[in-house]
């Protein structure tokens, strides 16, 4: 039984890109976000006002056919989405938002395509 490793909702519809994601191709990273008031004081000690963390996720795909490459951009094109993935502390649902997307090309021959290289980045609304 394989666990979930990226999920993205789309309307009412959860599309599994699990199987797309390479073997090593998650890396997971928290973002603390500071108050404004955070910093150094005169005698150089930290005071820290922490608001919240952010999870940043980046995926690299293994190859596969031009359709899920182009169901996978289009998903990733929402202006914010819920991702089900895999985290440090279980399978997670958060809403994401993806800037960019990139992809390879490798075979095009008989109208038979094959993208591989592909990745992106999911950052946390």
């Amino acid at each position: 039984m394989s666990s979930t490793v990226l999920k993205i909702q789309n309307g009412t519809s959860w599309h599994d890109y699990s199987s797309m994601v390479k073997l090593s191709g998650l890396a997971w990273k928290r973002n603390d976000l500071d108050a404004e008031g955070s910093g150094r004081t005169l005698d150089g000690k930290m005071h820290r006002a922490r608001i919240t963390d952010k999870r940043t996720l980046e995926f690299a795909l293994m190859p596969d056919r031009q359709s899920k490459y182009a169901d996978l951009d289009t998903d990733l094109q929402q202006p914010q989405f819920q991702a089900q993935y895999s985290d440090l502390h279980g399978t997670l649902t958060k809403t994401f938002y993806c800037s960019s997307f990139s992809a390879t090309l490798d075979l095009d021959i008989n109208d038979t395509r094959e993208w591989s290289g592909g990745s992106f980045t999911l950052i946390e609304v």
